[in-house]
């Protein structure tokens, strides 16, 4: 697990798209160490719901019955989340009693406060009123509203490209969604991080944590002339500071497993290996090497590359730590109203590989400084780019996919009656994020290839990509 696998065995298992072996959600609930799995023996005979919702080949319909005093409710104060009880009927089969809420953070606020629009995005908890229901195994659905990706695939390829690396990543498809039979708009559902991909993807009983660093910056804190505010953080950063759990409330206090003493201290007890350059006896190496390949490809700043600390999972295992991917709707390069993201495509697209950290250092960044410190994990990520790049872009697949995709999503978003953008936009981004992909590629190989340096700073300008005719914000901007 904490060994660094052959680079041609690695390699070849890059070759094959990811697919994970999954039982249902429900297993054992557990106390103490361990992961707080709902009293799920009821759903041992309903599995599968990766083959049924997450079939990604079509749209799926999903409808909510919420009564019209709650919906009200909802719309008259979304930021609350109130969870009101409703029947969701997904592909014409109904559940009832199902909890319904609006979620989000920013992206909530920029809705609630456009009087405009009600495109909220919203979380499913199948369980919350019957311990014993859930869809096929899954526990929570949620169904995201695409705001700032005038592509609507940003998660959906982000997602893909993790799965592709065999990093454990959320499924998703796109459903039609209705509200009461009206019309609601295109949506893309998420599987949850929770419970129930633990089980799909076979992690099993380990401890799972969403770091947050509190006091974010406003989306629109930077202003011309002026300098970033960079936000407080204890331990979302993954820094060792020492051995008080205090330290570490960005960890804790969001906990999505039942977390005790010592499981905080094993993962503070892993943070200090990780921060004394010990990432072979405190991290799955191979996984997160993979995990940090495929972030990289696709430049999402709103995140631990970036200054914002936040939109990873971080598990625990036996003291052995990795990562999962969450919150890809400003990848692409999208994030460039943040911190000192450059919005320029040429820029983006030869971002070096090696030096993937915007706004800060890699001391600050323990969990990715461990793989350019040394030169066979090093060797070993690069070997990760080389497979994505070759079985994925040059092989041709990757155009396939995303024009099916296009040709799938189009007539959707163009009867749209809530969508942040236009058809004409979204045309426009599919092209805009089809190239910026491509040219991605071109440049990684050439940085492997070492006739263009996987530095940033050590690139020269008649070297790079040619990205001068794209424009990174036809791909959805925060700044709507």
């Amino acid at each position: 697990m904490k060994g660094i696998r052959a680079s041609l065995l690695l390699t070849a298992a890059l070759l094959i798209f990811f697919s994970a072996v999954c039982g249902c959600a429900g297993a054992h609930g557990t106390s103490g160490s361990g992961v707080n799995l709902r009293n799920t023996s009821a759903k041992s005979s309903l599995t599968g719901y990766e083959n049924r919702l997450f079939d990604s080949s079509h749209v799926h319909a999903v409808d909510i019955a919420i009564s019209g005093k709650d919906w009200a409710k909802l719309l008259k104060d979304p930021l609350a989340k109130k969870k009101f009880r409703v029947s969701v009927t997904i592909d014409g089969e109904r559940f009832k009693d199902v909890s319904f809420s609006t979620k989000g953070r920013y992206s909530l606020r920029s809705v609630a406060d456009d009087t405009k629009s009600i495109r909220y995005s919203f979380k499913v908890v199948f369980d919350k009123y019957n311990r014993d229901q859930s869809y096929y195994g899954l526990c929570d659905l949620l169904l995201n509203n695409n705001t700032a990706d005038a592509t609507s695939m940003k998660d959906y390829l982000s997602y893909g490209i993790f799965r592709r690396t065999q990093v454990p990543a959320p499924l998703c498809s796109y459903v039609w969604l209705t509200i009461n039979g009206r019309d609601h708009g295109l949506y893309l559902a998420v599987e949850d991080i929770g419970p129930s991909f633990l089980e799909r993807t076979s992690k099993g009983p380990g401890m799972l944590y969403k770091p947050e660093a509190k006091d974010l910056p406003a989306h629109n804190e930077k202003q011309p002339g002026n300098t970033v505010s960079y936000p407080a953080h204890r331990g979302a950063d993954l820094v060792y500071t020492d051995d008080n759990i205090d330290s570490y409330s960005d960890i804790f206090d969001n906990a999505e497993t039942k977390a005790d003493k010592e499981d905080r201290q094993r993962v503070i007890a892993a943070l200090k290996l990780l921060s004394g350059g010990k990432a072979d006896l405190c991290v799955d190496t191979d996984e997160v090497i993979r995990y940090f390949a495929a972030h990289n490809f696709v430049l999402n700043y709103d995140s631990y590359t970036g200054i914002m600390l936040h939109n990873y999972y971080l598990y625990e295992n036996n003291g052995i730590l990795s990562m999962f991917p969450w919150d890809y709707n400003q990848a692409f390069g999208g994030g460039a109203e943040r911190g000192t993201v450059t919005s320029d495509a040429t820029e983006l697209l030869n971002s070096g590989i090696d030096t993937p950290l915007s706004d800060t250092t890699a001391d600050a960044r323990p969990m990715w400084k461990w793989i350019v410190s040394g030169s066979r994990y090093l060797k070993a990520y690069h070997d990760v780019f080389d497979a994505i790049v070759g079985s994925y872009f040059e092989s041709g697949e990757f155009c396939r996919e995303i024009d099916a995709l296009y040709q799938m999503l189009l007539p959707y978003v163009e009867k749209d009656p809530t969508a942040f953008y236009t058809a004409e936009e979204f045309k426009t981004a599919y092209r805009t994020i089809r190239e910026f992909c491509l040219l991605r590629a071109k440049s990684i190989r050439l940085q492997l290839e070492g006739k263009l340096s996987s530095s940033s700073r050590g690139q020269k300008a008649s070297e790079r990509v040619d990205g001068s005719a794209l424009c990174v914000r036809d791909m959805g901007t925060i700044e709507q």
